[in-house]
């Protein structure tokens, strides 16, 4: 049976929860760690700012824009699209952001020193409206609260960009700029235009135009480069279109200044709205300049055509025209005049535009095709009669120039109505307006995410321990693997692990077993139940010799030979307990005995048995120690008649119970185990494998011993390994109430007066119905 094997059971919910209810206590410490840190950010992390402000981009223009320019062809699909991702890189371009830069000089960074670590925190607690904050003493240089600082302008040489000055208040408005050694470079008052030489071709220049703070406090002070600057606000800027197709763009900064986040933002929508009212004006511009330029070149044409009509007419008198001349001279001009208008517009879009892009070649591809309507037209006209052929050409070319000019002039009339009406494509919804409250940190968010980060780590490392643990020592698969019944599984006690650590430090000279120190405690239950099978299976047996080992040093099977040895003595039992351990035995420590003689010494003829036996009356029970430590005590427990010995001491002792070596570190418990009635391997939990266990069992099989079951000890309460039940009673239910103060106070009353006192007001108590701690149980 022991060589089968078994699978594990599937796993359910109910193991995640027993899982995590055990090692409540590393999830606990994990979220208290989380919130705690989560908390210290909150109370430290300087504030950011946001500020924000809506556009409108008018698409629509375009296509108004389109109407008075006669171009509605080209310009009515770009209108119908949105333009709001285009606007979106404008926004973001250097063009508009180093305007801001350059008008808010924001290449210049100041700001005041604080204290580290938590300076700033109590600058932000302090109300600015209560003045400037009082430095602490000793602590003048850093700043406190309420401090300002503006500086008109701060020019220095290219090699000192991105280097750190210090600006010092003085007193009587005077101020001292150090260098990033520290050095002094100049002193100065406000408002004066400062130069200091810096051991460079371009000097250093300062011009401060306020500065509130207590004399001795610096403030930070850097340089940056345009570039740089750019870049650092584009970080902080954000543009994207409210809702898809609605072309509004939010338009968003964030900082920690919130009076200059504001102006910034302003500052970046007016520059925008301003470069997009520039633009149109300056296209419509451009556009009028062409076309005057063509006016007085078509009027020049218009004339010459007019005048060479009317000499003609004058010389060849009227002639008539057929209605087919008429027709083919109608549709001639109006072919013509639509070519001038194309090459028109051919040129003024090769001022603008790549010969490769689509409008370029769509125009070029249209004149093209009125150039081959126009040449089969000249063709018909040639099979006219030669007079009416003279007529033709010349009374279109008055009429092509006479549409022409009257087309120009109102085109030109049209981009001047557009170039002096021109606001652009774009209008501002909302500036933005400085803000009141800081955008970042958000504590509630942070502390549910902290929250919630610290459960899941926590959990994260139970299961992470949890699959590090071995996994075959489940007790039931156990008892399938190895052939063994689990005799017990006792609880991890709390008062035991305080009693092993004053023994350790040689503190506690009182006896060290928890029987005798906490009765009620729950590991002493769960052996009192042991104590009650042991007695049921033992029953049939004359004398009771139990040996008690383990696979590996460490397990307990000390505490349990000791504390089931002072409970089988609670009843009214003989009981002796053999320190069998010859090398490391510490039951004399445990029961503040000394170690010799003992078991060594009895089996070396060297002390008689009633020299190593020691009582201890106050559990009941008598002790052999380990005596002198010996190189071999396998030899001694050979040749020492070991066997004799126990012979004679079962005729006097109901129990016996040997604790011997760890079966897997040395044969002693071998020799042991031939000569005892009952074998119990100890086992801790988490400590041992199914490995471990087989080997033990196969060690003892070997000498003929057959275990009878094994014992876990320190299970953790929760254990998700073996579902024990505990009941134990405490000491709050076992003590004898006091009588309330009133009823007290009545009783003192009756005494004073010399009184019996009503039995019915304090109930008798019967003193031997009041449990004694020193009884064992």
């Amino acid at each position: 049976m022991h060589h089968s094997r078994i699978e594990e059971q599937g796993v359910s919910i109910r193991d995640y929860l027993d899982l995590l209810l055990e090692g409540k206590r590393t999830v606990l410490l994990s979220l208290l760690v989380v919130l705690s840190v989560t908390s210290i950010y909150l109370v430290l992390a300087p504030r950011t700012y946001k500020a924000d402000a809506l556009l409108r981009i008018d698409k629509n223009k375009a296509l108004l824009a389109a109407n008075l320019r006669g171009d509605s062809n080209s310009m009515s699909s770009e209108a119908e699209n949105p333009r709001a991702q285009r606007e979106v890189e404008i926004l973001r371009s250097r063009s508009v952001l180093g305007k801001v830069v350059e008008d808010l000089s924001l290449m210049v960074e100041y700001s005041p020193r604080y204290f580290p670590i938590i300076g700033e925190t109590l600058a932000r607690k302090h109300d600015k409206h209560d003045g400037i904050a009082q430095p602490w003493w000793g602590f003048s240089r850093w700043a406190w609260g309420g401090e300002k600082l503006k500086i008109a302008q701060f020019e220095v040489p290219d090699r000192y960009l991105d280097k750190e000055f210090t600006v010092v208040a003085l007193a009587d408005d005077q101020f001292q700029l150090r260098d990033p050694k520290d050095r002094i470079l100049a002193e100065g008052p406000l408002g004066e235009l400062i130069s200091a030489d810096i051991g460079e071709i371009k000097p250093v220049l300062i011009q401060v135009a306020e500065l509130a703070a207590h004399p001795g406090t610096e403030f930070e002070l850097t340089r940056k480069t345009s570039l740089a600057a750019i870049e650092t606000l584009q970080k902080a800027f954000s543009v994207q279109e409210v809702s898809k197709d609605t072309d509004i763009l939010s338009v968003e900064l964030k900082g920690r200044d919130p009076q200059q986040l504001a102006q910034s933002v302003n500052d970046i929508a007016n520059i925008y709205v301003n470069a997009t009212v520039n633009w149109e004006s300056a296209e419509a511009s451009q556009k009028l300049d062409f076309l005057e330029s063509q006016l007085p070149l078509v009027k020049e044409n218009l004339e010459k055509a007019e005048a060479e009509l009317s000499a003609y007419r004058q010389k060849h008198g009227a002639v008539d025209i057929s209605t087919e001349a008429e027709i083919l001279l109608k549709q001639a001009a109006e072919m013509e005049t639509l070519g001038i208008q194309l090459r028109q517009k051919f040129e003024e879009q090769n001022q603008r535009l790549e010969s490769a892009h689509p409008d370029m070649m769509a125009t070029n591809a249209q004149i093209k095709r009125v150039n081959r309507k126009l040449a089969a037209l000249e063709k018909r006209i040639k099979d006219l009669p030669k007079t009416q052929q003279n007529i033709v050409s010349m009374s279109r070319d008055v009429q092509v120039n006479t549409e022409l000019y009257t087309s120009l002039l109102n085109s030109a009339q049209e981009q001047r109505i557009a170039a002096a009406g021109s606001l652009g494509n774009s209008r501002i919804v909302d500036f933005a307006v400085i803000p009141e409250k800081p955008y970042w940190p958000k504590p509630g968010l942070l502390l549910v995410i902290a929250g919630l980060l610290g459960l899941s780590f926590g959990s994260a490392l139970v299961f992470l321990r949890h699959s590090l643990q071995r996994h075959d020592n489940y007790p039931a698969l156990l008892e399938y693997q190895v052939g063994l019944p689990l005799y017990a599984a006792i609880p991890h006690s709390k008062k035991q692990r305080q009693l092993t650590r004053l023994i350790d430090k040689g503190k506690d000279r009182e006896t060290g077993v928890l029987v005798s120190h906490d009765p009620l405690d729950i590991s002493v239950e769960s052996l009192r139940g042991l104590r009650t099978t042991l007695e049921a299976t033992l029953a049939s047996d004359e004398s009771k010799v139990i040996m008690v080992t383990s696979p590996a040093p460490g397990m307990g099977k000390s505490f349990i030979s000791t504390n089931l040895a002072a409970l089988l003595a609670s009843i009214k039992k003989r009981v002796l307990i053999i320190d069998a351990d010859m090398r490391n035995g510490r039951l004399h420590e445990t029961f503040s005995t000394d170690k010799q003689p003992g078991l060594s010494d009895l089996l070396s003829g060297k002390a008689t048995l009633a020299e190593v036996i020691v009582s201890l009356p106050d559990l009941g029970i008598d002790l052999i120690p380990r005596g002198t430590m010996v190189l071999n005590p396998a030899e001694l427990l050979v040749l020492g008649e070991l066997a004799e010995t126990l012979g004679q001491l079962k005729s006097f002792y109901n129990h016996i119970v040997i604790d011997s070596p760890p079966i897997l570190g040395a044969t002693d418990a071998a020799i042991m185990g031939k000569n005892a009635d009952a074998t119990f391997l100890v086992v801790k939990e988490s400590r041992y494998t199914a490995q471990e266990m087989e080997v033990s069992f196969r060690r003892l099989q070997q000498v003929g011993v057959k275990p009878s079951g094994f014992i876990i000890n320190d299970m953790k309460e929760g254990s998700s390994y073996y579902p024990y039940y505990g009941y134990a009673y405490q000491r709050s239910d076992l003590q004898q109430k006091n009588p309330p103060s009133w009823l007290a106070s009545l009783q003192a009353m009756g005494e004073w007066l010399n009184k019996p006192e009503d039995g019915e007001y304090l109930p008798e108590i019967d003193e031997s119905e009041i449990p004694d701690d020193s009884v064992r149980i």
